[in-house]
């Protein structure tokens, strides 16, 4: 069963019963992240989810996991563009304690000063290890040119000097003005007594704001246009990430572009597979996904090759794109394709974190929760019209912005609309 509840504080719960397991996962959701954060702010949100686990008014660093621990709990956090999250999946006969030290580290951070320099270091440290992993280098350059001029370009973790420059004071006010309850969203999935659930929390988080008055920079500037972005590293393979901004999370074609991402990479047999690892051999790794926002989204195909196979690579990615233009879906990989989104959503239903997850996300990009049975029944109704449509979207490869990381280096000027060489190396 599945409802949301608003309490009288504001906040709103989220509540999926499951009576076959004997878990559940609870997961206390912001709606910020780093798209709320001004230029100085660059990965404030994140830094904040760093040090919720540093201490609260009742509680020091080691006290806050070793409850959990004692219990056999997981417990852990993330911060994205838009929200972030601090959760435990515990034993159903665990609710009270586990609960009782999330709620504490979101109503009573208290931001150590000692704590705060050494995580610093710690976040810093998170920074280069992003920096060495080719990858994320790639999808980070990606998003910043695919959504220049927007919040969303802010890199999650931030920078090393916007990290560097963190104080107590700044850390408190951010929180406390955009850690606000009507914000605020409890996601409870798996075994659990409603009413027991409910009285609990009806009392909790009335020492934070009621409302959030800073505004959120949602702006969405105009499309990048495509373009080329070579970056060297001492590295053995080119790792490509090549994306273009889409529509929304609420636009309709939602859904006929997660099945069409699906058929042209999203497995063993989609079409970039075949042609560029199974036909070609040029690839071990290569797929596409898709991500959705609240106001932006974004189409994205990867690529792990041999650096001196990244023009046969993309030339064999544009090859499928060109397909694309054309109507040769056939009505078999259509059906093959439906079938595997549907597949990949009920499996994912068979978890109480997944359920946790996706009932949360789905009540702070849609404003209500979305049930199974609706999912569903969206990815029955795509028609091979819908896919006709939504492919127009991102089937011209002159459009997308390519990141290739692994020879020399250029960057882009967004004044000048064109590429400059460089020889700098990162």
């Amino acid at each position: 069963m599945l409802e949301v509840i608003t309490l009288d504080s504001g906040i709103r719960l989220v509540l999926n019963s499951m009576d076959s397991v004997r878990s559940l996962s609870i997961g206390i959701w912001c709606n910020n992240g780093s798209v709320n954060e001004n230029d100085d702010e660059q990965g404030i949100s994140h830094f904040i989810e760093h040090m919720l686990f540093k201490g609260t008014k009742n509680r020091d660093h080691f006290q806050i996991v070793n409850e959990i621990d004692k219990l056999g709990g997981q417990m852990n956090a993330f911060t994205s563009k838009e929200c972030t999250c601090f959760y435990v999946k515990c034993l159903d006969e665990h609710f009270y304690a586990t609960a009782e030290v999330l709620t504490d580290m979101i109503c009573n951070p208290t931001f150590p000063a000692d704590e705060l320099e050494k995580e610093k270091g710690v976040v810093i440290e998170e920074i280069n290890m992003n920096s060495d992993d080719p990858d994320d280098v790639a999808f980070d350059i990606l998003e910043d040119n695919v959504y220049h001029g927007m919040g969303m370009a802010h890199p999650v973790l931030g920078t090393k000097d916007t990290v560097s420059s963190f104080t107590h004071d700044k850390l408190d006010e951010y929180y406390f003005d955009h850690y606000t309850r009507d914000e605020i969203i409890v996601s409870i999935a798996g075994s659990f007594d409603r009413n027991e659930v409910i009285e609990y929390f009806e009392e909790k988080f009335y020492n934070l704001k009621e409302h959030r008055e800073c505004a959120t920079d949602k702006n969405v500037s105009a499309t990048a246009a495509g373009g080329y972005i070579e970056v060297t590293k001492d590295i053995e393979q080119a790792h490509i990430a090549m994306g273009i901004r889409l529509f929304p999370a609420e636009d309709p074609r939602r859904y006929p572009m997660m099945l069409l991402c699906n058929l042209l990479g999203g497995g063993m047999s989609s079409r970039l597979m075949q042609n560029v690892r199974v036909k070609k051999g040029l690839a071990y790794s290569v797929y596409s996904m898709t991500g959705f926002y609240s106001h932006t989204g974004l189409f994205v195909i990867c690529a792990g090759v041999a650096k001196d196979k990244v023009d046969e690579a993309l030339g064999a990615i544009k090859e499928e794109l060109d397909r694309l233009k054309g109507n040769d879906i056939s009505t078999e990989e259509f059906q093959s394709s439906k079938e595997q989104l549907k597949s990949s959503f009920i499996f994912g239903q068979e978890s109480v974190q997944n359920l946790m997850i996706n009932n949360a996300r789905n009540l702070l990009t849609y404003g209500r929760c979305i049930t199974p049975s609706e999912i569903l029944n969206m990815i029955d109704d795509i028609t091979l019209d819908d896919i006709n449509d939504v492919k127009k979207e991102i089937c011209d490869y002159n459009n997308f912005n390519i990141i290739n990381v692994t020879g020399n280096i250029y960057r882009y000027s967004h004044d000048q609309n064109e590429f400059h060489n460089c020889s700098k190396q990162i």
